[in-house]
Parts: structure tokens; C-alpha cells; sequence
């Protein structure tokens, strides 16, 4: 008796823009996994296809992820009329309404499928002595929780349930023990929690990051359950290439260009059709400019997806996290008819504060920064909301300007910002006596033999992060060809003992005869052979993951040297400024003279700490939301411009400036930079607008991963997103009016169930 489990199809995913034949390239691929997967089980032949969720990739699907699920099961009904076919709604394919049967309504006519989208629901094959229970998400999402209760008069017990395996106290229970085989969805990732308790993962890499585990296979399982054993079916899908970062320079991007090209020529097979990301290391604020526009534009052209992630020359500053493990935070909302203020608890992660409509966001937004005094359209004044740290007073919500994102970063970073010196005061470390002039010719050849060591260890470094980079590259191209020789070998194994001796030689066509017991053992001889290189090639890219020690110390020694540059540098330039000019010393590097062009007296906006550390965050961040229709930021004469991918510059307007100002406000925060003395939430409002959700359903599934565990970020959004992404919210919040005209908060369920399920039963 053997069963398949597969998980989270996606289909009707769409991701980045290029397109084939009418459809989004993405939303082909899974669906090409699907169909891969479907020829695949046809040939195993299992009694029963357990499906466990997330069929669909929202709600609201596409004709064509429609067609494409009826596609697959059509050929699975006609190949395999006596297999079962059972499924589960996930959190993507759940609709808000607890009274809409949702997507999962087309499988009810089709013969021989049953699935379950609401409550959970019990199916018995009596000849067969099976039993399988459907959970679907919403039936366990919040207490109290349906029983999980095994048919003791069944041969095997079947669950399918949906969740994220958690210890915490408040997780359903599930034991292994009880059930034959209990098939997990939600993990995008073949995972065992028990040895008969298995999460299939997804058949293909759906999401704004494919390269997150970008090594490990996708795919399905079959399970044997009789003699309890799993195997895992691999399924192909677009290749994903994530390369190792090129140092950049604004000031020499022609040989950032060389590098990058050198980079590119030691990958085999190039990156015609695979999603990559191309990481630059540098002081740069957009791709182009530390590469060619011509290089980024040929990239861009031949690969799926082209992705570039700018780093700076260290290692980025520690993201904010919570300053004391135990606290909470709660919304506070008004006060009861008893006179008792309302609390209503935050929690940790994404939490999404939402109403009905555009001008109720809006007051939501009024009533953040103090009480609403506004009662427009007929509607109540909403009370003052206050997010609280409990036990630790209320945390104020930030005051800051609307509009132009230059002035918003720079009202969130210019406390960091010393005041600038006087002209003509000593400046700090200076020194009182003026050098004489043999000593600044000694700094200068000081500074010219440490500008050499540093252009070594430079070079050095290259030539082996290169050299490590090539070695990843080896090491998945023969992971890969391992991995299709493998299947290839497989298949003629299993074509040679179906027909045995009437099977054909490859080379003439002549039936085997008796030489097919001695091609079969050759075959398996090459397949042992197989399979023991292929493990080793996947030990070997698991290794050369983690960069090389030798490598880090090179690195540390090159940013350690380059910064020793920078500081002899500039100590050479006063000491000959202020040798010439006597005592007077010049303004601080970065601070403009009081009346200089395009300031007020105040530092230049890039010269502010933290500001390019922020703005290259933002960078990344703007790229990931609009899939690289935004691909950096500038300064120009204070003010702050989106790069597109062609390198041409624009001032951001409608949805792009909501993106730029959204964007500032999380990169700022999540590198511990802003107006705040310590680490707090984050309270996120530009999402909240008409027709923003599509930006806002971007921006919010990119962020969810950047939240780190123990830390709070409030997002005023459209409640779609929601819909949209269910388990990337913490909870959902929505504000409404009752019957009697009052303001009242309504907690939406939302994100995924927790499980827990001990290694033995």
C-alpha cells in the first residue's frame, strides 16, 4: 500500500516580469512542476494522492492555475482511476469569508477527489481499510482545536494536516504514534519530524527569494506504508544561481565590470534562463555605478531574473532587535463603557492594522499620532491609538515629514550628526602644534606604502573569492549532473526490469535477449557509482557554502587595511591644509559651509552617519519590492532619485515614492538607525493608500523575512494583503464600525497553525 505526498503547488504564482508565449515565466515554471510531478506518479502508481495545501498561490487564482490543476488531475484520473486523490486548503488558498468554499470548490466534481477547505472532514475507504482525516488551515488556526482522532477499527490511519511545527505550549498536539502516516504542509522543504511525520515541501521555489536554500532539492514523497519507508521524487525546476559578491568601485567601474565578467565566464553554462543574484560589495548606491550599464543590461537580458544586491565595505551593522527578551506590546484603543482603557495585544512579527476602506486607514494614520478630532463623512472620531510597551509606558508615535524622502532620512538620522565645527577651530585629534613640512612628506610616503599594501591584500582577496566563487559553481554543476544522470539511470532501470529480455539495445534496436541480466548489472554498477559521487559533490556544496576561514581573515585584513587608508588619509590632507593655512582648519569632511548650494548650514545628507549605510538598504529593499524596475538610489543636490534598471534616474512620484519613503522608514530601523534612543517596533503607514496593494502585498512579503524573532512591526495596510499573505502575518487587526456607531477592533485569524509533534509518539 503506497501513498504520495505532495505540497504547496502555487499555482497562478506570478514573480518578476518577464513573460512566454502569454504567460508570467514564473507562474510556468510551477506549473511545469506540477506536470512533471504528475507524469512521475502516474509511473509509481500509489493507491492514494495526499495533497496537503496551498494548492493555489492566493485565493483568487488565475484562469490558468485553474487549467493547470485540472490538467494534472485529468491525466492522474485517466492513467490512475482506482487512486484517491485527497486534499487540504493552506493559508494562500483560504479566503477570508469563512462562507466562501474558496478555490478548492473546483475539485468537488471532479470523480474520485475529496478535499476539505473549512471544518475538518473524515474519509473512510472500508475495502481498502484506510481512513484519512482532513484539517485544513482554518480548522485549527484558533482554539479550541477539533479532536485528532485515529479510526481504531481502520488498517491505516491517514492525517493531512497544515502548520509549522513549533514547542510552543499553545501548539496543537499531534502524535505520531496514532496515525500510519501524517503528511504536514506549510514547509517549502522535505522535512522529517517522525519517522512516519513528514512535511513534502514545495515542487518548485515560489516567493521573492528563490535563492533562500537555492542548493537543496524540490520535489515530493511516496511512502510505503506497510514497510514504512519514505523516498523522496526530485523535481526539476529553473535553475537558481546566487553568486559570490564582486568588489566595486564608483571611482573605477571598469574594472568592477572585469571583475564581474571574469565572475560570470567561470560559470558553466552561463546565465542564460537561470535566476541570479549578483551580489557588489562596494560604496555604491546603485549597480551602475560600480559596473557598466552595458554588462547589467546583457545580464539582464540573457538570465530569466537578474537581481543585484549592493553590500558596503563591511560587514552590515546588526539589525535591530528587541532590548529585553520578555517584553510584550499591546495596542491601546480608547476605554470600555466601564471607563477602562481597551488593550488589545501586539505580539511579535508583521502585524497588520487594517479597515474597510482608504479614508478609514487614513484616520487610523490621524488617530497613531493623537486623538482624531475630525468626524468627516458622517463617521465618529476614531479615539487616540497608542502602542504600549506593557509594563514600560506608551511608545509616541514618530513625528516625521510627508512627502520628500530626503527630508524624511534626514529627519530620522541628523541626530546621529555632530555639529559641525567652527571655522577655523582645531578640530579633534588634530593637534595643537602645526607639523612641519618633512613631516607631512614622511605621512605622505607612510600613507603611499600602506595605500600599496592595501591594493595587495585587495587583489589577493579577488583572485581568492573568485577562486572560491568558481569552486561553488563546479561543485553545483556537478551536483546537478550527478542528480540528472541519476534519474536517467533510474528510469532505464526501471524500463529493463518491466520488459526484461524483449527490451531493445540503445545503440542497434535488436531485443537483449540474454544480455539483459548483464546489462542490468552493469547499469546498477553505474548507478551505485552514481549515487556515491553525487553524495559526495552535495557534501562538497554544502562545505564550500561557508566561506573559507582563510577567506574571512583575508577580508577582515582588506577592510581593516582600507579603513587605515581612509583615516591616514585624511590626516595627511589637514596636516597640509593646516600647514599652509596656519591654524585656521577647515570644516569637517562632509559638512558643508553655512549658505554652500542645496543646504541650510547643516551636514550634506550623504556625509550624515549611517545615511549610505541606509540608503543601500533602501536600495536592496526598493529592488526586491518592484523586482528590479528600481534598482538603486542617489543624491543629487539633496534630493533623493530612484535608479532604474537602465540606470536612468527619476524623481520617484505616486507609487514609487510611497515605495522609496516605505522603504527609508524600514531600512532605517532595521539597521538600528533613527530618531529613537533604543530598539522598539516599527511603525510602518505608507501602505495604507487606494491601489496600493500590489506595492503593499510586495513590500510586506519581502520585509516579513527581515523581522527578527522578539521585535514588533505595525503595518496600516489594505486588508487583501491579508488575504494575500496570511502566513506572513502575526495577526491582523481591522478597525470597524458595530450597529451603535462606536469604533471597535476585530482580530482577523490569520498566519499558520502551530503543531507539535514529538519524535516518537
Amino acid at each position: 500500500m503506497r501513498l504520495v505526498h505532495l505540497s504547496d503547488l502555487h499555482l497562478g504564482f506570478r514573480a518578476f516580469p518577464r513573460a512566454e508565449r502569454g504567460w508570467n515565466l514564473r507562474e510556468r515554471d510551477l506549473a511545469g512542476a506540477f506536470r512533471w510531478a504528475v507524469q512521475e506518479i502516474v509511473r509509481l502508481a500509489p493507491d492514494l494522492v495526499l495533497l496537503s495545501g496551498d494548492l493555489f498561490d492566493r485565493p483568487d487564482p488565475p484562469n490558468t492555475a485553474y487549467l493547470a490543476l485540472q490538467r494534472g488531475l485529468g491525466i492522474l484520473r485517466s492513467h490512475l482511476p482506482a487512486t484517491q486523490l485527497l486534499a487540504i486548503a493552506g493559508e494562500r488558498d483560504t479566503p477570508r469569508n469563512p462562507a466562501d468554499p474558496g478555490p478548492l470548490a473546483v475539485l468537488d466534481g471532479l470523480p474520485g477527489v475529496e478535499a476539505a477547505a473549512g471544518a475538518p472532514r473524515a474519509v473512510r475507504f472500508r475495502e481498502a481499510g484506510i481512513h484519512v482525516l482532513l484539517v485544513p488551515q482554518r480548522a485549527i488556526l484558533d482554539p479550541p482545536f477539533p479532536a485528532l482522532r485515529p479510526d481504531p477499527g481502520a488498517r491505516w490511519n491517514i492525517l493531512v494536516i497544515r502548520g509549522r511545527v513549533t514547542d510552543a505550549p499553545s501548539a496543537l498536539p499531534v502524535r505520531p504514534a496514532e496515525w500510519s502516516y501524517i503528511a504536514v504542509g506549510g514547509p517549502h522543504e522535505a522535512m522529517r519530524w517522525a519517522p512516519n511525520a513528514w512535511s513534502a515541501g514545495a515542487l518548485e521555489r515560489p516567493g521573492r527569494n528563490p535563492w533562500h536554500q537555492a542548493t537543496e532539492e524540490r520535489g515530493f514523497l511516496s511512502f510505503d506504508l506497510e514497510g514504512g519507508t519514505t523516498e523522496f521524487h526530485p523535481v526539476p525546476g529553473r535553475p537558481v544561481v546566487d553568486l559570490a559578491p564582486v568588489r566595486v568601485s564608483s571611482s573605477d567601474p571598469d574594472t568592477g565590470t572585469r571583475r564581474l565578467r571574469e565572475l560570470l565566464e567561470g560559470i558553466p553554462g552561463g546565465t542564460e534562463g537561470r535566476i541570479v543574484r549578483i551580489r557588489l560589495r562596494g560604496d555604491v548606491l546603485a549597480p551602475g555605478d560600480g559596473v557598466s550599464e552595458g554588462l547589467l543590461s546583457a545580464i539582464r537580458g540573457r538570465a530569466a531574473f537578474a537581481e543585484f544586491h549592493l553590500l558596503g565595505e563591511s560587514a552590515p551593522a546588526a539589525t535591530r532587535r528587541s532590548p529585553r527578551g520578555s517584553e510584550t506590546f499591546a495596542l491601546r484603543f480608547g476605554v470600555s463603557e466601564e471607563g477602562v482603557p481597551t488593550e488589545v495585544p501586539l505580539g511579535f512579527g508583521v502585524v497588520l492594522l487594517t479597515a474597510p476602506t482608504e479614508a478609514d486607514r487614513t484616520r487610523i494614520v490621524r488617530a497613531l499620532r493623537g486623538p482624531d478630532e475630525s468626524a468627516d463623512g458622517g463617521y465618529p472620531p476614531l479615539p487616540a491609538l497608542e502602542v504600549l510597551r506593557v509594563g514600560d509606558g506608551t511608545i509616541p508615535f514618530p513625528t516625521l515629514p510627508d512627502g520628500d524622502p530626503a527630508e524624511l532620512l534626514r529627519a530620522i538620522l541628523v541626530h546621529r550628526a555632530p555639529a559641525p565645527p567652527q571655522i577655523g577651530a582645531a578640530l579633534p585629534g588634530d593637534g595643537l602644534a602645526e607639523p612641519p613640512e618633512a613631516g607631512v612628506a614622511a605621512m605622505a610616503n607612510a600613507l603611499t606604502e600602506l595605500r600599496a599594501d592595501s591594493i595587495e591584500a585587495t587583489g589577493d582577496l579577488e583572485a581568492r573569492t573568485l577562486e572560491w566563487a568558481r569552486d561553488r559553481q563546479e561543485a553545483d554543476t556537478k551536483l546537478l549532473d550527478y542528480r540528472d544522470r541519476a534519474r536517467e539511470l533510474k528510469n532505464r532501470i526501471r524500463l529493463l526490469e518491466a520488459r526484461g529480455e524483449e527490451s531493445r539495445c540503445p545503440t542497434c534496436g535488436r531485443p537483449l535477449g540474454s544480455e539483459a541480466g548483464r546489462l542490468m548489472a552493469t547499469l546498477s554498477d553505474e548507478m551505485e557509482a552514481v549515487i556515491q559521487d553525487g553524495k559526495w559533490w552535495k557534501k562538497r556544496r554544502a562545505q564550500l557554502d561557508e566561506k573559507p576561514k582563510e577567506l574571512q581573515a583575508m577580508e577582515e585584513n582588506s577592510l581593516r587595511l582600507h579603513a587605515r587608508v581612509e583615516e591616514e588619509a585624511e590626516r595627511v590632507q589637514r596636516a597640509r591644509e593646516h600647514h599652509a593655512a596656519g591654524r585656521e582648519s577647515p570644516p569637517r569632511e562632509g559638512f558643508e559651509r553655512p549658505g554652500a548650494a542645496g543646504t541650510t548650514g547643516g551636514p550634506a545628507l550623504e556625509a550624515l552617519p549611517g545615511a549610505r549605510a541606509v540608503l543601500r538598504r533602501t536600495a536592496n529593499l526598493l529592488s526586491s519590492m518592484t523586482e528590479g524596475r528600481i534598482s538603486g538610489v542617489r543624491v543629487r543636490e539633496g534630493r533623493l532619485l530612484a535608479v532604474g534598471a537602465g540606470g536612468r534616474e527619476e524623481v520617484p512620484e505616486g507609487t514609487d515614492l510611497t515605495a522609496l519613503r516605505f522603504a527609508i522608514r524600514f531600512s532605517a530601523w532595521e539597521s538600528g538607525e533613527g530618531s529613537a534612543g533604543e530598539p522598539g517596533p516599527l511603525l510602518l503607514t505608507e501602505l495604507g493608500g487606494h491601489g496600493g496593494e500590489p506595492l503593499a502585498s510586495a513590500a510586506i512579503e519581502v520585509v516579513a523575512e527581515r523581522v527578527p524573532e522578539g521585535a514588533l512591526a505595525l503595518v496600516v495596510a489594505p486588508p487583501s494583503v491579508a488575504e494575500n499573505l496570511p502566513e506572513r502575518m502575526a495577526r491582523v487587526l481591522e478597525l470597524t464600525l458595530d450597529g451603535r456607531g462606536r469604533w471597535i477592533v476585530r482580530r482577523i485569524p490569520s498566519g499558520s497553525p502551530g503543531l507539535s509533534i514529538p519524535e516518537e509518539g
